[in-house]
């Protein structure tokens, strides 16, 4: 590899390239600061000449023009970081640049890293994921990167149809292999002393082929589905939405999310941008016979879509996003999730959900 030039201009090469991606990193002096700590000189001008794929070893060093030995022990690095990650095909491992998110603004957080400035990188990605530019990126109008999931027990006995994609634990079931890490947004909260009460501690899940990765560098431990589904009841218990892949299937995260720290839920909470998350096909509706006025659904929701006027709560229909958090914490059963009159239907995969954001931000 020739000399390497100036580490800030290759920043900037190298903010370039990852914001071309379906979710991008917009130009800023935080997100600067971010790159210049998670990325060494070598390390960023390997990512600003990234192929876009995933692509084998043989194509990296004729790309890079490097040999394997000179390449692998940089690429490894990058992997242990989060800044590359790794699948497999056919039994030969692939390469991928991470995006920054999702991608390795959560890795950097769902571990424990004593080796990184971790409160000063928690002070620069909030600063960096409240920024004009960065929301717009992130919570734009059309796709949306993430989608609620609705709480299964508190779906209709009888439905008109099943939408198994709404539903978190069939998500997990389908995946059939998982893993728990660090919440990333309330590991970041911590570290600036703003985490709620909620769990940082296995509480995050990823799933299936997505799970090996962060298992093999360390980020998140292997649980088995009986383990996740126990999580997952777990953090319906403590009022938490489920969020994940706006897709119907092979997503490969579910989050557990609180109002407060969450970046995702942030979106409608902080920015007010009712299209931050794609709605589950449900939404809450009261039994005013049955309501007791106790105001317990108000005091759950995480998105504040559910207000008291008079005796009753009332639900805000355009910001309801079908979480069912509401539902499961009525002691009367007054409030009931009911499904939309219109379906919302997700890309169908992960590689469709790119493309789809691809193509809306005219990117490809």
């Amino acid at each position: 590899m020739g000399h390497l030039a100036g580490k800030e201009e290759l920043l900037k090469q190298l903010q370039k390239r990852l914001h071309q991606n379906p979710v991008g990193l917009p130009e800023h002096t935080s997100v600067y600061e971010i790159l210049s700590i998670l990325f060494n000189e070598q390390e960023a001008e390997i990512g600003s000449k990234f192929p876009f794929g995933a692509v084998n070893i043989d194509e990296l060093q004729k790309g890079f023009g490097m040999g394997k030995d000179e390449l692998e022990p940089i690429l490894n690095g990058m992997i242990k970081k989060g800044l590359v990650i790794t699948t497999k095909k056919d039994g030969k491992t692939r390469y991928l640049l991470s995006p920054g998110m999702t991608g390795f603004f959560e890795f950097t957080f769902m571990r424990t890293n004593e080796s990184l400035p971790m409160k000063k990188l928690a002070e620069l990605m909030h600063i960096y994921r409240n920024t004009p530019e960065f929301i717009k990126e992130f919570a734009s109008p059309g796709t949306s990167r993430g989608k609620a999931y609705v709480y299964s027990g508190v779906l209709p006995k009888i439905r008109s149809e099943v939408l198994r994609f709404d539903e978190a634990a069939e998500h997990i079931k389908m995946a059939g292999r998982g893993s728990l890490a660090k919440c990333y947004c309330r590991h970041e909260a911590w570290h600036l002393g703003k985490n709620c009460s909620a769990p940082i501690d296995d509480i995050c899940m990823t799933l299936g082929n997505a799970s090996d990765f962060v298992v093999e560098q360390g980020f998140a431990r292997r649980a088995s589905v009986e383990e996740l589904l126990g999580i997952l009841k777990k953090a319906e218990d403590l009022g938490l939405v489920h969020i994940g892949d706006n897709v119907q299937d092979q997503t490969t995260f579910i989050c557990n999310c609180c109002g407060c720290c969450c970046g995702f839920l942030e979106g409608i909470t902080k920015h007010h941008l009712k299209h931050a998350v794609t709605t589950t096909n449900y939404i809450a509706k009261l039994d005013p016979e049955a309501c007791n006025g106790c105001e317990i659904c108000v005091d759950h929701c995480q998105i504040k879509a559910i207000k008291m006027e008079g005796d009753y709560p009332v639900v805000d229909g355009e910001s309801c996003i079908g979480c069912g958090v509401c539902a499961n914490f009525c002691p009367t059963e007054a409030m009931k999730m009911v499904e939309r009159e219109k379906k919302v239907i997700p890309p169908k995969t992960y590689k469709e959900l790119m493309i789809r954001l691809m193509k809306e931000k005219g990117r490809m």
